[in-house]
């Protein structure tokens, strides 16, 4: 999982595309997305925006620095859904990477927290724990 740096210029954009499924990984990801946004390290963008080819949505995407997208499970839909929408130049996260297993991983504080340090480490930023 390699992301391009950060540009030092004011104004860098990093956006965060997370997967809501109905799945618990997927909402331990969606929070650990939730929580960098309420902390600054990046901004949380809306994914059905780009399933419904939302013109300012698309605009904004396009023009970010980086992109993170974050999938709970394997099916990947927030992956395949960047990519039906013609966005490539991203880097992708799946919760179920980090040892947790769709049915079996009950949201917790710590799980959140440990896709929130994984994200952060990944983002190039302190791997500091924000309260979800």
């Amino acid at each position: 999982m390699n992301i391009k740096p950060k540009c030092s210029c004011s104004g860098s954009t990093d956006l965060l595309f997370s997967c809501s499924g109905a799945a618990d990984i997927a909402e331990i990801g969606d929070r650990a997305v939730r929580t960098l946004q309420k902390a600054g390290a990046a901004k949380m963008f809306c994914l059905a925006g780009i399933a419904g080819k939302v013109e300012s949505i698309e605009a904004n995407t396009r023009d970010a620095d980086r992109i993170v997208v974050v999938d709970g499970c394997d099916s990947d839909c927030a992956k395949k859904t960047m990519e039906l929408g013609g966005h490539t130049e991203f880097v992708h996260v799946r919760v179920s990477d980090f040892g947790m297993e769709k049915g079996k991983a009950p949201v917790t504080e710590e799980r959140i927290a440990m896709v929130v340090v994984k994200l952060r480490e990944l983002l190039g930023h302190q791997p500091e724990v924000v309260e979800a």
